[in-house]
C-alpha cells in the first residue's frame, strides 16, 4: 500500500453539495484538489478556490495518489471507476469511498478494489455539508485499520469526528443506514406525529420539545436503548424492573392511538406502534420488555 501520510494531492470524483463541500475543505487546509463532476457547472464554481479541473475521470484519477468518489448513487460510482481504463490507472491509489451504498454494494467495491491493487477506505458521511470541516462533522469508516491509519491527515480534514468501525467493510454502510437511514427519519416521525397530536388539542409545541430535549431522550429513551443491547445479543427480553413490561405498554399505546383517532390526525403511525407490541405480547413477550420487538423486526417479511 502506497504511504500517503505526508501527501497533499487528492483528487475528488463528484462535486455536488456534498463532494463540494469535502474539496472546499480540502482546498482551505492546504491540499492540492483534482476534480471531476459531470456537469461542468459544479466544478467551476470551486475554481476560483484553487480546484484543478479534469474534463474525465481517468485525468483526475491519475492526478493524485488518494481518491475521494462521493456521487449519486453505487451504479454510478462504478460506471464511473469499474471501467478498464480507470480501473488500471487506480492501481496502487487508496480510494475514500463517501458515496451512500448498501453493505453488500460495499462488499462488491471491495471485492473490486482487491482484484485492482486499490486500498479502499468506505466511508458513510454522517453530517450535512455545512458541517463538513467542523467538530461536528462526523463520518464512520470501515476498512483495513493500515488504510485508515495511513489517509488519517486527510481523514481529519474533513470532520473533527473520526471514527473507524473495524474492517468488516460493510459495517459503515450499515451503521449509516442504521442511523441516517432509520434513526433520524423514525425519530423524526414519531417527533412530528406528537406534534399533530399536540396542536389538535392545543398542547404548546415548545414545551413539548422542551420535555424531549430535557427528560425523554436523557431519561426514559436512552435508558431503554441501553438495555436493549444486552438484551438482543443474549436474545433474553425478560422485564428487570427498571422500566416497564410490553403488559403496561400495550394500554398506554391503546389510548394513544386513540387520542389520534379522536384529534382527527392520521393514526397510521401509532398503528404501526401499537401492532408490534401487541403481536410481541401474543408471542409471549407480555412481561418482556420493549427490546422483545427486535424478534419480529428480525425476520425476513413474508
Amino acid at each position: 500500500m502506497t504511504d500517503t501520510s505526508g501527501n497533499k494531492k487528492v483528487s475528488v470524483i463528484g462535486l455536488g453539495e456534498m463532494g463540494a463541500a469535502l474539496a472546499r475543505v480540502l482546498l482551505a487546509n492546504g491540499f492540492i484538489v483534482t476534480g471531476w463532476n459531470r456537469s461542468a457547472d459544479k466544478a467551476e464554481r470551486l475554481k476560483s478556490q484553487g480546484l484543478h479541473i479534469r474534463a474525465t475521470v481517468l485525468k483526475t484519477v491519475a492526478a493524485s495518489s488518494v481518491v475521494i468518489a462521493c456521487v449519486s448513487d453505487y451504479p454510478t460510482l462504478t460506471g464511473l471507476l469499474h471501467g478498464d481504463d480507470v480501473t488500471c490507472a487506480m492501481s496502487g491509489k487508496t480510494l475514500i469511498q463517501l458515496t451512500t451504498r448498501t453493505p453488500a454494494e460495499a462488499r462488491s467495491g471491495a471485492a473490486w478494489a482487491e482484484a485492482a491493487n486499490v486500498a479502499c477506505l468506505e466511508g458513510a458521511i454522517q453530517a450535512y455539508p455545512v458541517h463538513i470541516g467542523t467538530a461536528e462533522g462526523s463520518i464512520l469508516y470501515s476498512g483495513a485499520r493500515a488504510t485508515f491509519d495511513a489517509v488519517r491527515p486527510i481523514l481529519d480534514t474533513l470532520t473533527g469526528q473520526v471514527v473507524h468501525v473495524g474492517e468488516q467493510v460493510g459495517s459503515a454502510a450499515a451503521l449509516d443506514l442504521a442511523l441516517a437511514g432509520t434513526v433520524v427519519p423514525g425519530a423524526t416521525m414519531a417527533f412530528l406525529q406528537g406534534a399533530a397530536i399536540c396542536k389538535a388539542e392545543g398542547a404548546p409545541l415548545d414545551t413539548f420539545l422542551a420535555m424531549i430535549e430535557s427528560s425523554v431522550i436523557p431519561g426514559l429513551l436512552l435508558s431503554t436503548l441501553r438495555a436493549s443491547v444486552p438484551m438482543i445479543e443474549s436474545r433474553s427480553y425478560g422485564y428487570l424492573g427498571d422500566g416497564a413490561p410490553l403488559d403496561a405498554w400495550v394500554p398506554g399505546l391503546q389510548m394513544t392511538l386513540q387520542a389520534a383517532l379522536d384529534a382527527g390526525i392520521n393514526p397510521r403511525w401509532n398503528e404501526f406502534i401499537l401492532e408490534h407490541l401487541e403481536r410481541a405480547v401474543a408471542d409471549g413477550h407480555g412481561q418482556g420488555e420493549l427490546a422483545a420487538i427486535f424478534e419480529q423486526l428480525r425476520q425476513p417479511a413474508t
